[in-house]
Formats: C-alpha cells, structure tokens, sequence
C-alpha cells in the first residue's frame, strides 16, 4: 500500500489531502481545506509566496496533527495560466526503408528545432514537453509506425511551453513551508486522469478545470490527449461583477455567489452598512454578461483545439458549480443541456473517502493530483542532476529524453544534433584553397557515465554530463590558423616572436580571431632577414656612445644568421650573437690611391691608437652605455708616399716635389686621386765636390 501527499494551490483556497493507494484505487484517508486570507494568487499564479507558504503550512501541520506523522514531500500541480502551446512539424526520408526507433526521434528533433523560445511580448520559455499529435507514412496517417515500411515519414508535435516562474514560485513556497516537491504535474491533466480514463477518451469530449483564475481546458479525442489550453477568466470575474454591483466587499460577494445556488433569496450588508436583499433570479441576470463573455471564451478555445464541438463537455473546479454558466456554454457550443455536465468527485470509482465532506467537483483537481502521483503518471516534473546541478524537468505523461532536458537548459538543438558546414573556397598568397563541408557535433552527452543518444529517457535521479569537443573543427578556419609565427633565437634562447601582416580583401586585420569566409582573398607578408635583425637588436638593446665627439647609437651584438627552419609551428630563425668590441667601431683600414710619377699607389692607415673615457686601451674591450672613444684619423700626406717608394739617392744632387703640378713639401695632405711627382738632380761626373770650408781672404 502506497501513502501520499497532495496539495492543490488554488487562487481561492488551498487543499490537501493524504492518502492510500492499493489497487488501482486512492481512499482519501484525510483532508484539510484553507481559503486565501489575502489575494496572494491571481488567475492562477502566485503573486505573494510567503502568504501562500503559511496557508501551506497550516494545512500540513493540522494533517500532520491529526494524523500523528510528518510530511516532508508533496505532490502538486500548477495551473495553464502561463502555459503556451506550439505546433511543429516536419518530415524526413526512411534510409533504410522500415522505421525504427532512431529514424523516429530524429524526426521528432527536427521538429522541435522550429520552436520559439520566447513569445510576442519576448517572454523567455522553457520547452516543457511535447507530445505526438500525428505520424503520417507515405502520407497516410498511422498511429504507430515503428516497425513499418515506407519512404517519408512525417510528424506532427505540440509543444508545450511554460515560464520557469510559474515553476520556481510554486518550489519557493513549499520550500518556505518545509516540503519538497516530489511529484509536479499540470492541473488539466490530473483533472483528465480522474474525469476521463483511458477507455473514455476514444470519446470526443472537452474537459474544462474552472477555478477562481483560470479556466482550464484539455481535449481527449480518438483515443489520445488532443491537447490543452486555458482561459484567464473564471470564478474571480464573476465575483468581481457581484462586488461592484452591490458594493461589497470580495469575501461577501464570493459568499453570495457561492450560496445563491441554494436558496432564492440572501441578505447581506454592503460597505456602506446597507442591508439588501439578493434575489436569484435578479443576480443571475447582474452575472449573465461576464457569465457569457467567459462561457463565450472557453467555447472559442475548445472548438480551436478540436477543430469544431466536441461530442460533450464535462466541468470541474469550484468554479464550475455555478448552474447558469453551465447553460452558456451549452448554448454557445449549440449542445443539448445535458451535454455539459457538472462532475464530482464522489461520482468516480476510483476515487473512495473515509472522511466524511470530501465531495463536490471542487476536489476532482486534488483527487487527479494524488492519483497520478500513486501511479506515477503525467508527471512534469523529475529531478535530475546536470552537470552536477540539479534540475527540474517537465513533462506530460511521458518520461522526459535527454534532447528536452538540454534544450530546458539552453542548449542549441543545432549544436546538439550536429550542423552541416557547407564547403567554400579561398585563396592564400593567390592559391585558391578549398574547405570541405561536414557535419560538426560541439557536445558529447553521458547518462551514468556512459555515452548516450539524445532521444533516450531520463528518470529522476540521473546524472547527466554535458562535454564541450574542443577539439572538433571549428565553422571555420581562423585566420589565426593560416598564419605561421616568425620566432626569432640568439645563442640558443628564444628572444621573440612575431606574426606576418595580414590582408584580407585588401584591408589590413589585425584580429587574427577572424573566420575566414567564402570568397576571402588573403595574403600574408613575412618580415624579411634584415627586418628581423633589426627587430632582434632593438629587443635585446642598443649601446650609446660618444666616438670622436659625436654620439652614436649601435647594436649591442654582432650578428650571424647559423640556421633557419620551417615547421609546422613557423619559421626559426637562429643568430649567434657576440658582443661588440671598441674595435668593432674602427673604420676598415683607409686607403687613398695616387699616382706617383706615373705609377699608381695605394697608401693605407697604420696607426690603430684608441683612447677610451681619457685613457689609452686595447681595442678589445667590450662597448658599454656611455663609453667616450677617441678613435685616431686617417690624414694622409706626401711623406706617407714617398715611404711607400724606394728612391735611389746616391747620385743625388737635388729634388723638388709638385703635387698636382704645384710645388709641395713633405707634409702637404693628400686625397684620392693626386699626382705627386718627385724631380731628381743628378751628381755630374768628376765634378769636384764642394768644400765645406769657408773661402780664404
């Protein structure tokens, strides 16, 4: 024997009850029933959960009281006040020519990829659950086509959308009350589930849950669940219309209109203190036009849904025992009378009570909520964990696959079920290149711990995990993945590195982040040898000096290039680096080239004295910031000829010198290009020598 717990969250009144379950019937052991003090619900909705946490509350303490046990988990039902219906289709081919289970689900992903996650006024919403309105194989319609033979297979879902405000509003306030939900379903089903079996719902009949906020409406036709909607008009509207007329407060209107019913005449005080006297007929005629306008709304949503009247309409719900609502929607829906009938809770077999009171149509919703939790059926609400996080999942009637947990959670169907990258063609440094087309996957999906189909169902307690495939091939190639890096070494240590420039269709990007696309024209240009030396010097520092009285700024290494490589990682390039010396700055021996007498001669520096910061030193030392150098000049002149020359002076009796035809000395300077001539006298033979004694007086 099964026990349960079970609230029904209304906008008039909240219900629970506790019971058992044994063969396929729920006894009602217990039940507590508090209205609103406050308006803490609206068509439906919680607006004020800390209110409706102590009415909650409440009701569970006293059955907790009377019944010596503690309750901890409740099932419960939201309303359709929020809840938004979507029709999708689609359609694929059968590969293999029998359908099987894989083929199915793939069609049905298909048609959930056209859902809209937002409505007209861009509220966001979650994807509740879905059901099958229809398979058609070959074009004929069939209920079940697992196992057939065809070529194209088509389906029909509605999809149930629903905002997780509705659901998280509901939790926060059990969860003030100290119960957990266990068990969430929708209220129009657990009213179905009770109201109209299975061996019922070949019959075409519209149920219609009407309450004090909403009117909630589902469709059972040719054996299934056709679907469901609502109305936000209800029990409040007509309580309101009593409350303005007669100028009464809320809780003496609802009171009229609850006991009018019964009796033809009530008297009660207005505001002011008045006392009148209500007549029913006289009341029945002050509702008849909000009475009407709502009979006309819920007649409008049924024969949407149904595609025209149904073959009977059955009313649950508080809000539904007023008589003369009954007959509007009979007349709007041109139905005999007795076509729209009230339905108790009492009236149904499967639902027995050993305390006394629980009877009327305004329990039908809680009896529905507590069967289908004995039973485990409809729920839309399981508990999984995602990636470690809990999350609440819906559902309607069926178990929940993985496709409907990530798609709650905001996964991308697209990227779940994999994208067709299309090919397309580029070109680089004027090579056209060509990107094949391929299916691309961006997450890997567990259940458990092992790898798992997105059609496959989940139950509570589950462990989902959601892997990002990195590695997979991205839409398309970046920039970035065209491009090799230029990395720069000295004396074996990685320096720096670089990237080329980058054009594409002519425009300079500096954002190698970018895709390339269908049609780009790239080119890439590498920094040459020489850039890259002068980028080296510039990283590892430049040495500033004074030499010979001018500053100069050099590099701080002399380079050589040893080796250079290409890789798939870029290109390498490897310089041996050796400081520069002081004599390093020496000029490479100076010449001048004249002639003499004719003959062409080169003279060249000799003299390498260096001077560094006042004092002589050798022309090894290592160049450091703020060195001064002296370095000595090359400022040729005639003798530095004639030493370069051999002169027979023993017959010698006098010379002269012109440099470029003038008479010049031994220490005239000399430039590129003179001429020096060197003009012998010679000694006459046995000519006698003069004395260099003075002459005698």
């Amino acid at each position: 024997m099964k026990s349960v717990f079970a609230l029904d969250v209304g906008t008039r009144k909240v219900a629970g009850l506790i019971g058992t379950f044994e063969d396929e019937v729920l006894t009602v052991v217990d039940y507590e029933s508090m209205e609103h003090p406050v308006r803490s619900m609206l068509d439906g909705q919680i607006h004020d959960i800390g209110s409706v946490a102590r009415i909650v509350e409440k009701i569970k303490k006293n059955l907790e009281s009377r019944n010596d046990t503690m309750l901890e988990e409740v099932a419960v039902a939201v309303a359709g006040r929020y809840l938004k219906t979507q029709i999708v289709e689609a359609s694929t081919k059968v590969p293999t020519g029998v359908v099987d289970e894989k083929i199915l689900k793939e069609l049905e992903a298909r048609a959930l990829a056209q859902i809209s996650f937002s409505d007209e006024s861009g509220v966001n919403l979650y994807c509740a659950g879905y059901s099958v309105l229809e398979y058609k194989l070959d074009g004929f319609w069939i209920k079940n086509p697992l196992g057939h033979r065809g070529d194209e297979l088509y389906t029909k879902l509605i999809v149930a959308m629903l905002p997780n405000q509705v659901i998280d509003a509901m939790i926060s306030a059990l969860h003030l009350a100290g119960l957990r939900c266990s068990f969430l379903t929708l209220e129009p089903m657990a009213a179905l589930e009770v109201a109209l079996p299975d061996d019922l719902r070949f019959l075409n009949i519209a149920l219609v849950d009407i309450g004090a906020g909403t009117s909630d409406i589902a469709i059972a036709k040719g054996g299934t669940v056709l679907g469901y909607d609502m109305v936000a008009l209800a029990g409040d509207e007509i309580t309101e219309a009593i409350a303005k007329h007669y100028l009464l407060d809320f809780k003496t209107a609802e009171m009229l209109k609850r006991k009018i019913e019964s009796t033809q005449t009530i008297e009660v005080n207005n505001l002011t203190g008045e006392a009148i006297l209500v007549e029913r007929s006289q009341l029945e005629r002050i509702i008849d036009p909000i009475v009407t306008q709502i009979a006309e709304n819920i007649a409008q949503r049924i024969e949407a849904l149904n595609l025209g009247k149904p073959s009977a309409v059955l009313l649950v719900g508080g809000g539904a025992k007023l008589s003369l609502l009954r007959e509007r929607i009979a007349e709007v829906l041109k139905l005999p009378k007795e076509r729209v009938a009230l339905k108790s809770v009492e009236e149904f077999e499967r639902i027995k009570s050993i305390k006394e009171g629980f009877v009327g149509s305004e329990f039908v919703t809680l009896a529905g909520i507590a069967y289908m939790k004995a039973k485990e059926l409809g729920s839309i609400y399981d508990v999984v964990r995602l990636n470690g996080e809990e999350v609440r999942l819906l559902n309607f009637g069926r178990a929940p696959t993985v496709l409907q947990l990530l798609t709650q959670s905001g996964y991308s169907i697209r990227d779940l079920i994999g994208e067709v990258r299309p090919s397309f063609v580029y070109t680089l440094n004027g090579e056209a290149r060509l990107v094949r087309g391929s299916i691309r996957k961006k997450y890997r999906v567990r259940i458990n711990g092992r790898e798992c189909a997105l059609h496959e169902t989940l139950k509570t307690g589950d462990e989902v995990e959601v892997e990002f495939l990195e590695g997979e091939t991205p839409e398309s190639p970046m920039l970035k993945d065209l491009v090799k890096p230029v990395r720069v070494f000295l004396n074996g240590s990685e320096i720096f590195e670089i990237l080329p420039t980058v054009l594409v269709n002519g425009q300079n990007v500096a954002d190698l982040e970018r895709f390339v696309s269908d049609g780009d024209d790239i080119v890439v240009s590498w920094p040459k040898k020489e850039e890259i030396e002068q980028l080296l010097n510039e990283k590892v520092g430049l040495v500033k000096c004074t030499v010979n009285g001018e500053i100069k700024v050099v590099p701080r290494f002399k380079l050589t290039l040893q080796r250079f490589e290409e890789t798939e990682q870029g290109f390498f390039y490897h310089f041996e680096g050796v400081e520069m010396k002081v004599k390093d700055l020496l000029a490479q021996p100076l010449s001048v080239r004249v002639k003499f007498n004719g003959r062409q001669i080169e003279i060249t520096q000799k003299n390498h004295m260096v001077m560094v910061n006042g004092e002589y030193v050798s022309s090894d030392r290592v160049l450091s910031d703020g060195m001064s150098i002296q370095l000595p000049r090359f400022e040729p002149i005639v003798a530095d000829v004639l030493a370069c020359v051999e002169i027979n002076t023993r017959n010698l009796k006098d010379y002269r010198i012109t440099l470029n035809g003038r008479e010049a000395s031994f220490v005239d300077p000399i430039k590129e290009g003179d001429e020096i001539e060197f003009i012998a006298s010679p000694k006459v033979l046995d000519e006698p020598e003069k004395s260099s004694e003075p002459p005698r007086e």
